[in-house]
């Protein structure tokens, strides 16, 4: 019996059908197998993780830390030292503004006086050119 070529066909797209499918359910097995090992991997290390981290004793990390202070003071002290030399002469600002501020304060006060009875001048001018016009009472 002579197969016609569409019956050939659907044969050779079954048996491809079954081969991808043999074939995608192997793959699925083995990526199953794999997740578990990479699971178990991550597990195993932050397992590890956590008990490097609990034999760690308190005082071994205080000493750390300590030792860790001590570094970095040593590393800016010189820094510190530098800027407390170079805030110095600002420091005694106060004492040499002084004999300026009053310098200033003498030479501008005739200038304010002069200022202020122009002023008093002016508002009495308004004030008696507004009695002027108002009528009496």
């Amino acid at each position: 019996a002579r197969l016609t070529q569409s019956a050939t066909m659907k044969i050779a797209l079954i048996a491809a059908l079954i081969a991808v499918l043999a074939i995608g359910s192997e793959s699925a097995s083995l990526v199953k197998r794999e997740v578990p090992e990479e699971l178990q991997k991550i597990g195993q290390y932050f397992q590890g993780l956590f008990d490097s981290l609990k034999s760690v004793e308190s005082t071994e990390l205080a000493n750390a830390a300590k030792s860790y202070i001590e570094e970095s003071r040593a590393q800016f002290q010189p820094m510190v030292e530098k800027l407390h030399e170079q805030l110095k002469p600002l420091a005694n600002i106060d004492e040499q503004i002084k004999p300026l501020a009053a310098s200033l304060q003498a030479q501008l006060t005739p200038y304010t006086d002069l200022v202020q009875t122009q002023v008093e001048d002016v508002l009495r001018f308004m004030v008696d050119q507004t009695k002027a016009i108002l009528p009496p009472q």
